[in-house]
């Protein structure tokens, strides 16, 4: 091709990209106000169910005072307080380690010493006078420092301290000869020091008719709530402690004592509560009530999210709470609660954190916000149970499909008519899955039939529409799919958030954008759909190659924009598969220095989009300008640490998840077809080039999603989706003609 050729396709690029910067159509989320003090109410073990009886009136009542949310509690382990409370405390997925249920006061006695000289043992630092001491911050810190991303212990506190703010800590959860303080996690700094507090036996009264013996002295905790609001704590955090002495004592009890005691615990810290919401000044100070950890058996039920109420400057009575890492309404993520503390004391969040300060949700409710909540978390239960056997069969009908395909092309060529029809429900099923949120479901099982219906009817329409008009139906299929797909990312991505082959937000790997799951699919469909479509139309050939160009243009700025959620790996991939694909129907012959350009192309495209995201506030970022930002500040080791990250994702996921199946299973197909039955992939390279052109296209974007991202296997068999199952049926169409 010619120079100017490439000038040209150079322009179009970075006309995309000053459209990118230019053009950032984000609902407005509100930002929080600041303050003087956060004050943090710890009640664990409480689930989104209890919430939904008549109790706990006076937090529900500052639900209504406040905007609230359901709370992703994932770390960087499991889903248990020793990790739950580090991870609130540095503002990042931490792990933690069970001596760090050690928390003192200076001036208790720890074995045979005072906790101040363990602690001087343990670190070299003598603590000040007053203070509260986390004796674990050693092993903290060795064990985080091991995690393949940064996550600091204690970044909360010392983030206050390097500003001369001060942290408290009122409250435990301890039993009788077991201490569990892991509160002091949050409001310590980087050396384990928090400033005041009061985490000892005095703030207890022995109950030995309760289960744990033990209960928080609530007039105890007021007494000294107001003691360190005089002496200035900007953050001040409060274990109640009581819910979790009883569940960690359940298993010695009958259900119905645990039963009750746990509710007449709930009454009782909801009167604290309320109590302490009288005491405080919203317009100086904010409150957050917290739940860090699921009970066991929610999580069992996969009811792994839990409410989150804040109250304060900023926070709009009764709506839902988003951020930036989430961009999801009435959704956040347990990283979040540290860079909103900060935020709303009127500091940045170091860039260790990966959480992002809250917004208000735009979103106009019409019903009551925790109703609302209630029913968002049980949609999100329907499909998260849905998936694992929705996607396993699936994941067994292409491979069955593909198998019998085969069959048919070496062995039955009299099958094909038969088989045909199924290829065509293999594509269908994206687009499916991808509508189906817009059908009420209540269960599993109803959402297993309406999948199996919408299915039958995209692939019959594709039938219909072929017979009737002639009109190819893999056009049908993958425009459809590839139109919705692009609609829904350029309306939220509404459709995406609650799909079986979206993300989910109980697992928290992704929240907003395509995920790697529709970012094969999109690749695919977008790729088949237009070559497809050049191929079947010939005298409007020329027009369609450059609506083509405009359309990968507008998937490529759907994929990378980060106003649309940027998508990383995907971004390499749709630029290298549509522009390669591109060049293909332009009649580029790919040599060497044609390679090393299309490179060059999409680091220019790449660079210009991480550049924008980075132009933007931190608290608007994708994950595109946080990950480029946090290289940039700590240097290339963090660059090699990701990419190391993603590679062992991706063998993890290529020896367990199903999805390698059908990886493996569409190569295998592709291998064969090159060199058997002899002659029919020339024939069909002749007969059919443009389409031809598409499958290169279609499989040089399953190669890069699979080297570019962490479940690159998965994008790649999604994207493989649309080249198999096509191929396989331009076969058997030839065998029978």
């Amino acid at each position: 091709m010619t120079v100017s050729f490439w000038r040209r396709l150079l322009f179009g690029l970075i006309l995309l990209s000053l459209i990118c910067f230019n053009y950032t159509p984000e609902a407005a989320a509100n930002s929080i106000g600041k303050v003087e003090r956060v004050v943090l109410v710890i009640v664990d073990r409480v689930n989104v169910d209890d919430y939904a009886g008549p109790g706990l009136t006076n937090i529900k009542n500052l639900a209504k005072r406040g905007a609230v949310g359901l709370l992703n509690n994932n770390t960087g382990a499991g889903i248990y307080p020793e990790h739950t409370y580090p991870t609130i405390g540095g503002g990042a997925h931490l792990v933690g380690v069970g001596e760090a249920f050690n928390g003192f006061n200076e001036n208790e006695k720890v074995v045979d010493a005072l906790a101040a000289d363990e602690f001087i043992r343990r670190t070299g630092i003598k603590p000040p006078p007053g203070s509260v001491l986390q004796l674990a911050i050693g092993e903290l810190i060795r064990t985080n420092k091991a995690l393949p991303y940064p996550a600091v212990p204690g970044e909360l506190g010392e983030a206050l301290h390097q500003a001369g703010l001060k942290t408290a800590i009122i409250g435990n959860a301890d039993t009788v000869d077991v201490h569990r303080r892991l509160a002091t996690t949050i409001t310590m700094d980087s050396r384990g020091l928090t400033d005041m507090g009061n985490v000892q036996e005095s703030i207890l009264a022995h109950e030995p008719t309760a289960l744990g013996a033990l209960r928080t002295k609530f007039d105890k905790v007021e007494e000294e709530f107001n003691l360190f609001r005089k002496k200035g704590a900007a953050l001040i955090v409060i274990e109640t402690g009581d819910i979790t002495r009883i569940y960690e004592e359940k298993d010695k009890a009958t259900d119905e004592a645990y039963a009750k005691q746990r509710s007449k615990s709930l009454a009782e810290i909801d009167k604290f509560v309320g109590q302490l919401a009288k005491q405080m000044d919203f317009s100086r100070e904010m409150l957050m009530v917290v739940h860090p950890t699921p009970t066991d058996e929610a999580i069992k039920e996969n009811k792994n999210l839990t409410p989150i109420i804040a109250v304060g400057p900023g926070f709009t009575p009764g709506a839902l709470l988003t951020s930036g890492t989430t961009k999801r309404d009435g959704i956040v993520m347990n990283t979040d609660i540290a860079p909103t503390i900060l935020k709303s004391l009127g500091l940045k969040a170091p860039v260790q954190m990966s959480g992002r300060p809250f917004l208000v949700s735009p979103l106009k409710l019409t019903e009551d916000s925790l109703t609302y909540l209630q029913n968002l978390n049980q949609k999100l239960l329907v499909t998260y149970k849905a998936r694992p056997p929705l996607q396993s069969a699936y994941v067994l009908l292409q491979i069955a499909v593909l198998f019998v395909a085969l069959y048919g092309i070496f062995f039955k060529r009299h099958i094909a008519e038969v088989v045909k029809p199924f290829l065509l429900v293999v594509m269908a099923v994206p687009l499916a899955e991808l509508l189906l949120p817009l059908i009420p479901q209540n269960n599993v099982a109803v959402t297993a039939i309406l999948l199996i219906i919408v299915t039958l009817i995209i692939a019959g329409l594709a039938v219909v529409v072929n017979r009737k008009l002639g009109l190819d139906p893999f056009i049908f299929i993958c425009v459809a799919t590839a139109g919705v797909i692009l609609g829904d990312v350029f309306n939220g991505s509404y459709l995406q958030k609650q799909s079986l082959l979206g993300y989910d937000p109980i697992v928290g790997a992704r929240f907003y954008g395509i995920g790697n799951e529709y970012m094969g699919v999109l690749i695919g469909s977008v790729i088949v759909g237009t070559t497809a479509a050049i191929q079947y139309w010939p005298k409007w050939r020329k027009t369609l190659i450059v609506v083509s160009g405009l359309l990968y243009l507008l998937t490529i700025y759907a994929m990378a924009a980060p106003n649309l959620g940027t998508n990383v790996g995907g971004t390499i991939a749709i630029i290298a598969a549509l522009l390669v694909t591109f060049l293909l129907l332009m009649g580029v012959r790919f040599k060497l220095r044609t390679v090393f350009m299309v490179m060059a192309l999409v680091l220019v495209a790449l660079i210009s989009f991480i550049a924008f995201d980075l132009s933007r506030p931190p608290d608007l970022r994708s994950h595109i300008g946080t990950t480029a930002s946090l290289i940039l500040s700590s240097g290339p080791d963090q660059a090699l640490q990701i990419i190391q990250r993603k590679w062992e994702m991706n063998m993890k996921l290529l020896r367990y998840t199903v999805w390698s199946r059908v990886l493996l299973m569409s190569i295998a197909m592709l291998a064969l077809l090159f060199y058997r039955p002899r002659g029919v992939m020339e024939k069909i390279r002749i007969k059919y080039p443009f389409l031809f052109k598409g499958f290169i296209g279609v499989v040089t974007g399953a190669l890069v999603a699979f080297t570019f991202n962490d479940s690159g296997v998965v994008a790649a068999a999604t994207t493989m989706i649309f080249g198999a199952p096509p191929l396989a049926y331009l076969v058997l169409s030839e065998q029978t003609d």
